[in-house]
């Protein structure tokens, strides 16, 4: 079974199924990884920075593609939870401006 980890101060890591997306992997592992449209591909708040394999993330199809192009987040690195499928073992950082208000700040 493939390993993803989320790399974020309140991040998760765990073996999972492959086939499912980032997005379900997250949920799947109790990271709370933000997805303002459901999960749609239509809005980025979903948006991760592969860190670690790449290629063990399914293709990007055109519907993610153009969306990261109309955010000018055209790294290859750039890729949506709710789209990227997990093939295999992968690492992504989970940008903290996209995560929003952490427990830690709720708190404070």
């Amino acid at each position: 079974m493939p390993r993803v980890t989320f790399l974020h101060p309140e991040g998760k890591s765990g073996e999972v199924s492959e086939g499912l997306s980032l997005l379900e992997v997250a949920e799947k592992l109790g990271f709370p990884l933000n997805h303002d449209c459901g999960g749609n591909a239509s809005c980025t708040t979903c948006r991760v920075d592969v860190i670690a394999g790449e290629e063990n993330l399914s293709d990007i199809d055109f519907d993610e593609q153009d969306l990261l192009d109309r955010e000018a987040l055209t790294e290859s690195y750039h890729r949506l939870g709710c789209q990227a499928r997990v093939l295999g073992d992968v690492i992504v950082q989970v940008p903290e401006e996209k995560f929003g208000e952490s427990e830690v700040e709720k708190s404070a």
